[in-house]
């Protein structure tokens, strides 16, 4: 279906960016060589992903704040690239053209105009380090040079105050470049749940305590979430390797006005031979003061629906991401990014 607008984050952010390669595929295993419900007798784990395979993963985000529920959906690749920097991994992550709020396509005009600014981030390079954190975006300098393309092409769908000091915000984010690292690295819900440092020594008890960020709270000095982390004994029966967090929320002595508490779980499954993200679910119920809110982050690599078929977390017979009916609850990137 042809649309006005092209919703959400994609692939050509200006004219100057060409739109996503044939995704590079992985060569498959046979299903007869997955290991099924084996034990796990490895504590170090190790990220080895072919230089030149993409991934792509169907995504779903649900906030609920009071009974209050929004929810976002779309598709996202990640692939990995010829890596430029001794040491590190470089990633590149595009975002669909299509994306779902409250099951249908942005018709706020808030949700419009996030969507299409957004195009200009896309494709979005990241370097990331052994352990699996993101640190660095790579392409930043040809991310700035597409704005003002991208910015005269908004002007053509947008007009009026509003519009122009969002411009103004949006442009003083994206010139800064600290200020844009922290909003793409630390306030993105699905980078932040992905990239995360899990690839470690886990130790012979294959378990470890360490912290984890998300972008609850607000505060730069929260130490994040003292989380968990633990390797599943045996194998999922589809063979993934399984690794289960339950973190709580650590305050910032003071630092931060608004007091948090709040808890962590998530249980993330990973591919028996390269170790990347197959399928990942996500929970964070944070109290703000007398305010609870919660927010679900799933995710499903859609290209090995046959070797995971029962990560059924966020994938049904008919689409590559559930469908729920859910009521329209006002801007979702309010929330989002928030």
């Amino acid at each position: 279906m042809e649309k006005k607008f092209s919703l959400l984050f994609d692939d050509a952010a200006s004219p100057e960016v060409q739109p996503q390669a044939a995704t590079v595929a992985v060569q498959s295993t046979a299903d007869s060589d997955i290991p099924r419900s084996k034990p796990v007798k490895f504590q170090h784990l190790r990220l080895q992903w072919p230089i030149g395979a993409a991934r792509k993963y169907g995504v779903q985000i649900e906030f609920s704040e009071e009974g209050i529920q929004n929810e976002i959906k779309y598709d996202t690749t990640i692939k990995r690239l010829e890596d430029n920097v001794l040491g590190d991994m470089l990633f590149e992550v595009y975002r669909s053209e299509e994306v779902w709020i409250n099951e249908k396509e942005p018709d706020l005009v808030m949700d419009k105009l996030a969507h299409e600014t957004g195009k200009i981030i896309y494709p979005l390079q990241l370097r990331i380090d052994a352990a699996g954190s993101a640190y660095g975006i790579a392409n930043y300098e040809e991310i700035v040079k597409r704005w003002p393309a991208g910015k005269a092409d908004l002007k053509n769908y947008f007009e009026g105050d509003f519009f122009e000091k969002y411009l103004a915000k949006t442009e003083a984010v994206l010139v800064d470049h600290d200020r844009f690292m922290f909003a793409i690295l630390y306030r993105d819900w699905f980078l932040q749940s992905y990239f995360q440092p899990i690839f470690k020594d886990y130790g012979q008890e294959k378990q470890l305590t360490d912290w984890l960020k998300f972008p609850l709270p607000l505060s730069f000095a929260n130490p994040g979430f003292l989380c968990q982390q633990t390797i599943g004994e045996y194998t999922t029966d589809q063979g993934a390797v399984e690794l289960v967090h339950r973190g709580e929320l650590q305050n910032d002595e003071g630092l931060t006005m608004q007091k948090y508490t709040g808890v962590y779980d998530g249980i993330i499954r990973l591919h028996p031979f390269h170790n990347h993200i197959v399928a990942y679910k996500g929970e964070w119920q944070i109290r703000e003061y007398e305010k609870n809110s919660t927010v679900m982050v799933k995710y499903f690599e859609l290209d090995n629906s046959e070797l995971f078929a029962r990560n059924n977390w966020i994938k049904d017979s008919n689409t590559s991401i559930v469908l729920e009916e859910k009521g329209k609850q006002g801007s979702f990137f309010n929330k989002l990014f928030k």
